[in-house]
């Protein structure tokens, strides 16, 4: 069993050892008792904990390769801006 410290229905720390011999009265008395396997992040809703929700998968689509044209422009430019730093 471990003791949890519950911050607005999250799981904010937790301790293996009765937090009253560890900590102050005042900070002690807050921590309650939960199921091993508890981490910080879990959420808990007054009567059960829960782990927290997986973070949504965010598939960024590839960008195309540019084309010749697109690259011969860039070095063009950036031709053009190295010899504005040679004159």
């Amino acid at each position: 069993m471990i003791w949890a410290y519950i911050e607005n229905g999250v799981v904010k720390d937790r301790v293996r050892v009765d937090p009253f011999t560890v900590f102050g009265h005042q900070y002690a008395s807050q921590f309650i008792e939960a199921p091993d396997g508890v981490d910080p992040g879990w959420l808990y809703d007054g009567e059960s904990f829960a782990p927290p929700p997986e973070p949504p998968v965010i598939e960024q689509q590839p960008q195309p390769a540019p084309t010749k044209e697109q690259l011969l422009a860039q070095l063009q430019a950036l031709q053009a801006q190295i010899e504005s730093l040679e004159a």
